[in-house]
């Protein structure tokens, strides 16, 4: 049985999705995606990729647990939206799996790609935004701020939705000037180890070396030199409430999609002063590890203490920036 593409998305829509894409398996484009697909649900024929909104002003605030909260909070909405979804599918006789927003991931195989479905590439393949020079997908309309999932399902749909034909990146280079590491630059490909080492180190990577300073350390000021009172703090806010996200900056500072786009035209230096100088101004200690481009990109802004960590030393070229959700 074939379903109407039409009727599909106005039901993800009254769920709860503020976009919906539709995506069959067997393109070409796919190639590399379908073993991932299919193994996570093997019947799987289509995609739907759904959007969520953020709340853009909460992403936005130099308060980064207000930020967490609201990544969080969308997180769990967006996994309720599709579980809905495929429940009121269900009841057509579409049967499916919804993929994980986020974490858990498949974690025992790091330093290989620890997930199945990129839901980042399903929704630039359903059309619903381009991947920006912060490796975020933007959205025609909400821009960065925006949650990902994909429900994979054995239906067959009338339509299905192309990639667009235009980016929403405005080019405007704000994400590169907030990154506290240098990840972020102009011509240059996205440096994911960077990224990952600072604003996941309260997530796999800190924890492994946190673990491994409280074995080695024969005292309390050599685990210290290692983990300070506050890093210890965050990892166990990070442990106790949900993991802490240290940056996202890049996410914060994007005018692009119409909602913020024509504003941000309007008064660009309003848009830095009240939302990219905080950010970048703010005191905080940047992980980078020792004789990186990070390290130097952290050390030429006088607010930011460095701190040398160990990194995941062997990381698979697979991985990417994919963990949006």
């Amino acid at each position: 049985m074939i379903h109407a593409a039409e009727a599909i998305k106005r039901i993800c829509l009254e769920a709860g999705a503020d976009d919906v894409g539709l995506v069959d398996i067997d393109r070409k484009s796919l190639q590399q995606e379908r073993e991932g697909i299919l193994h996570v649900y093997p019947l799987a024929r289509s995609v739907i990729s759904i959007v969520v909104a953020n709340n853009r002003e909460s992403l936005q605030s130099p308060a980064r647990y207000v930020a967490n909260e609201e990544y969080h909070h969308t997180g769990d909405r967006i996994a309720s939206v599709a579980r809905e979804i495929l429940r009121r599918l269900n009841t057509l006789g579409i049967r499916g799996v919804v993929v994980n927003k986020g974490w858990p991931m498949a974690v025992n195989r790091i330093p290989a790609k620890i997930w199945d479905v990129s839901h980042k590439i399903m929704a630039v393949e359903a059309g619903l935004g381009h991947m920006g020079l912060n490796r975020l997908v933007l959205h025609p309309r909400m821009g960065g701020f925006i949650a990902l999932d994909s429900i994979l399902v054995d239906g067959v749909f009338d339509a299905y939705d192309l990639p667009l034909a235009k980016s929403p990146c405005i080019n405007c280079n704000l994400c590169a000037a907030v990154c506290p590491t240098g990840a972020i630059t102009k011509n240059q490909p996205f440096n994911f180890l960077a990224c990952l080492t600072h604003t996941y180190r309260d997530n796999f990577i800190g924890f492994h070396n946190w673990v491994e300073a409280m074995v080695t350390s024969q005292d309390m000021a050599e685990y210290r030199s290692h983990f300070d009172d506050r890093e210890t703090a965050l990892m166990w806010q990070s442990l106790m409430f949900r993991m802490t996200y240290r940056c996202s900056y890049c996410m914060a500072v994007c005018p692009a999609g119409e909602d913020l786009t024509a504003s941000y035209h309007q008064n660009k230096k309003l848009h830095v002063e009240r939302i990219l100088k905080p950010l970048k101004d703010r005191k905080e200690p940047v992980c980078v590890t020792a004789g990186s481009k990070a390290e130097a990109k952290a050390k030429s802004n006088p607010n930011k203490e460095v701190r040398i960590v160990t990194g995941l030393g062997r990381i698979s070229p697979k991985i990417d920036s994919g963990l949006q959700s």
